[in-house]
């Protein structure tokens, strides 16, 4: 079985939001890829609504929910499987 992951970044201009569609495998090894993208969307758009939209993965390894809940990012539940970002707060979260 392949460890790939499948990241696609949508940015609205409209509604000033850049949301992340992830597919594919989660794991401790493509975690860090995915949290530079997510930090890399803050930085270069910090005035937008950054969502991480995790509802097409086929797994996630529990190391990998965990870099995810002990990320800078704040990720709160928006929608099924989705997640915005927030680097604003200190205290990560990833609702269960």
């Amino acid at each position: 079985m392949t460890t790939k992951l499948s990241v696609t970044v949508a940015v609205d201009l409209d509604l000033t939001s850049v949301t992340i569609r992830v597919a594919g495998l989660l794991n401790s090894q493509n975690v860090g890829g995915l949290l530079a993208v997510v930090k890399r969307a803050e930085r270069t758009l910090p005035d937008f609504t950054v969502r991480l939209d995790l509802e097409h993965l086929r797994s996630a390894a529990p190391e990998a929910l965990r870099l995810l809940r002990q990320s800078a990012a704040v990720l709160t539940p928006d929608a099924p499987g989705a997640f915005s970002t927030s680097a604003r707060c200190r205290e990560p979260r990833l609702a269960a």
